[in-house]
């Protein structure tokens, strides 16, 4: 019958043939998406619509609400999957009024094999079932019966079938429950939970329990607790479990306390509009949305919610993005610490904007959800690019000032020793190396300036040390310090890896922590022996450089200061003009790095320097 009647509708059906089947069958045809294209008079009486009115809709009897879960999977799963689908569906026409229908579901295929049509063919037998049925199961989508649940003991099966109950309460209604299916008591939404508690009761002979929100014979809206025990008979095995259902206690005013607190935090969650807040699911679909997200994205929350929070990221970094989210969420299901993240954010006409958000995350059941709380940084960024601008052309200007300054006082230096080749009595001689020492000063002041100019520039220059060869540079070149042959040097480097770094910038570390520690250390003696060392250790993820003196130490008052520009804690002893140390800690800071120092008076200083290993 269902070839003849597939033929025909897509053959021109002959009139007289659906005369016959109008008369006998409820009949719909609906198309791949489940809306109808076709549906007879029989089946427009069922679900009260004119022909108009059916046409284009979705098929009433596939999407029936008084059927279980588990059942309208069933039939979805095997028409999508090609195969015809024969049972018994019901429909509620009215309030007293369910039709039983004997229904067969045959998917119609096109040359390719994909489905394109659904023909559905009922035949209403009713008649034939108990009258009780229909008022049991109208009873049991209202959950109704858990009033009456709450006084008595169910017995069901290992598919959730009830197969008695005991005779306390429900004694008259006893034919209305038994046959009926343990599900038709159940929320839909908690189908998979209860279906897992009936499985532990007879896979694994534990006991189980679940929720249930009901009516109470009142009409109130009342909790229940179903408890779920299997039964075992003299053998040892599972004959079938009994369900007992309790009320829980002061249920409607702990839900009214519930849903005012609800509503009292997501009043305040939607009042929230300086800051950014989205909340999303395990998988990434976005669920909240507050008012501040709303302004800054353009998305409505009918608009956003259910979406992935792929679409806030802009096009160009969607890849970094997702890694970088990805990476948060795993820190914190861990319970790890997750950094902050910045990137570009899209709004819904396609504008992009500089974001950084913090992510928290917290757990409801098995369920994790994800909460990012978002900043809007364009005026940071915007203000960051003009500072970045200022201190290039702060550096350019230094850079020309102290190569233009050089001149004159290399112009200077030249004249200082044509005097000292003339016979000059001995105060103007003294005088003339009064000048040459300030000339040799400024020039080295120059010479810090101009290096403090373009360290930014030099981190581009990476290339492999080699500390060896940086070390024997640097004391060839300090060597004319004073006091510098009378201490003793103690040099260690551990290197067993390549280190990359820029070259220039680990040379005027080591040169000026060095230079520092000859500078303030104490004149040999016969009982005092100045000592240096430099301890240099090579990872591949750093290196860490430590130059330790004996020398006059500093003082804590002045322990905080020494990497401040132009800071000399001793004027005096010092030889320098209070720049090198502000270099080194410049470099460090440029590159991430770490700088230290500890010191005690008359017993010497320690500085501790770590940088990154550039090497990727």
């Amino acid at each position: 019958m269902l070839t003849t009647i597939k033929k025909a509708f897509l053959n021109m059906p002959d009139k007289s043939l659906l005369a016959v089947l109008d008369n006998h069958h409820i009949i719909a045809i609906s198309d791949a998406h489940g809306k109808l294209i076709y549906s007879n008079r029989n089946f427009l009486k069922i679900v009260g619509a004119s022909d108009d009115e059916s046409i284009n809709q979705t098929h009433q009897l596939l999407k029936a609400t008084i059927h279980s879960k588990k059942l309208f999977w069933d039939v979805w799963k095997t028409i999508l999957s090609g195969n015809e689908w024969k049972g018994v569906l019901y429909h509620k026409a009215t309030a007293t009024k369910t039709y039983i229908l004997n229904t067969t579901i045959t998917p119609i295929h096109n040359s390719e094999g994909d489905v394109i049509q659904y023909v559905t063919v009922c035949n209403d037998v009713s008649k034939f079932y108990p009258k009780t049925l229909d008022r049991g199961r109208s009873s049991c989508e209202e959950n109704l019966w858990l009033e009456s649940f709450s006084k008595d003991i169910l017995y069901i099966n290992k598919q959730g079938k009830i197969i008695n109950t005991s005779e306390h309460a429900l004694k008259e209604s006893q034919d209305h429950i038994v046959g009926c299916c343990l599900f038709d008591f159940v929320n839909p939404i908690n189908y998979d939970f209860v279906q897992n508690q009936i499985q532990k009761a007879f896979n694994q002979g534990k006991k189980g329990k679940y929720q249930s929100l009901g009516l109470s014979s009142k009409g109130n809206q009342t909790v229940y607790i179903s408890k779920i025990k299997p039964v075992y008979n003299l053998n040892k095995e599972i004959i079938y479990a009994t369900v007992k259902t309790k009320k829980q206690k002061d249920s409607t005013k702990t839900n009214t306390q519930l849903k005012a607190i609800e509503t009292k935090y997501s009043n305040i969650f939607q009042s929230i509009n300086v800051g950014i807040i989205v909340v999303a699911n395990s998988v990434g679909n976005i669920i909240e949305w507050n008012k501040g997200a709303e302004l800054a994205f353009g998305y409505t929350s009918s608009e956003i919610i259910g979406e992935p929070l792929t679409i806030l990221i802009s096009d160009k970094q969607v890849d970094t993005g997702i890694k970088a989210i990805l990476k948060a969420k795993d820190n914190l299901d861990k319970d790890s610490y997750s950094e902050n993240i910045e990137m570009l954010g899209q709004r819904k006409n396609g504008e992009e904007f500089p974001v950084e958000f913090a992510v928290s995350h917290w757990k409801n059941g098995k369920e994790n959800f994800y909460c990012a709380f978002m900043l809007d940084i364009t005026k940071r960024k915007a203000l960051e690019a003009k500072l970045t601008k200022t201190s290039k052309d702060l550096e350019l200007f230094l850079y020309r000032s102290a190569h233009d300054l050089k001149a004159p006082l290399t112009s200077a230096e030249g004249l200082l020793h044509l005097l000292k080749e003339e016979n000059l009595d001995k105060n103007a001689s003294q005088i003339v190396n009064m000048l040459d020492e300030t000339l040799g000063k400024g020039m080295m002041l120059l010479d810090d300036l101009a290096f403090a100019s373009v360290i930014s520039e030099k981190r581009h220059d990476i290339s492999a040390v080699d500390f060896q060869k940086v070390i024997g540079g640097i004391m060839t070149a300090l060597k004319g310090l004073k006091n510098f042959r009378s201490a003793a040097f103690h040099i260690a480097i551990e290197q067993d890896v390549d280190f990359y770094f820029n070259t220039d910038l680990i040379d005027s570390i080591l040169q000026n922590l060095i230079h520092n520690a000859v500078s303030f250390i104490k004149t040999k003696t016969a009982t005092y022996m100045p000592t240096i060392s430099v301890k240099i250790q090579v990872t591949s993820q750093d290196v860490n450089i430590i130059v330790k003196d004996n020398g006059f130490g500093i003082s804590e008052n002045h322990i905080d200061k020494v990497f401040d520009l132009y800071f000399r804690a001793c004027s005096s002893k010092s030889q320098g003009a209070g720049l090198g140390l502000y270099i080194v800690k410049r470099i460090v800071d440029d590159f991430n790095g770490e700088a230290s120092v500890t010191s005690e008076i008359n017993k010497g200083t320690t500085f501790n320097v770590c940088l990154p290993n550039l090497k990727e």
